[in-house]
């Protein structure tokens, strides 16, 4: 594979969580994903309006949402990157009522990518340890 290729495959990726997170920006997401998308975290085949919709209540619940990439490596067909989200707890969010936190939560996500789309996805996001830091009584 090419370094132009991979390197189209890492931007892909990064325009996904931008479309996803930082912009929503549902068609642009719509345009990322294969027909046949499979999130192997959800265990599902999904389509794209359901990993937008998968999205909205932690944009609801989390003011200013955002992500950035903290590490980023392409091989192949895939993409592997370490991400960090940020925002402010705003409202109920999983029962925790709003706490007006500033969160900080991370995680690492495998994609495969296929004639310049995304058509898997392996996620591990750490909101356990986000819920433990929403729910102590002195912020850590």
């Amino acid at each position: 594979m090419s370094n132009a290729t991979l390197e189209a495959n890492k931007a892909l990726v990064l325009a996904h969580y931008e479309a996803v997170t930082n912009r929503y920006d549902p068609d642009a997401v719509r345009t990322q994903l294969t027909p046949d998308f499979f999130d192997h975290s959800m265990g599902k085949m999904m389509n794209a309006d359901e990993v937008i919709a998968r999205m909205t209540p932690l944009k609801e619940a989390f003011a200013n949402l955002s992500v950035v990439a903290e590490c980023l490596v392409a091989e192949r067909d895939m993409v592997a990157g370490r991400f960090i989200w940020r925002g402010t707890h705003r409202s109920p969010w999983r029962g925790i009522p709003r706490t007006g936190k500033h969160v900080e939560f991370r995680g690492m996500t495998f994609w495969r990518i296929r004639d310049g789309r995304i058509c898997e996805r392996w996620a591990e996001i750490d909101f356990a340890g986000l819920e433990r830091y929403l729910r102590a009584e002195d912020g850590f």
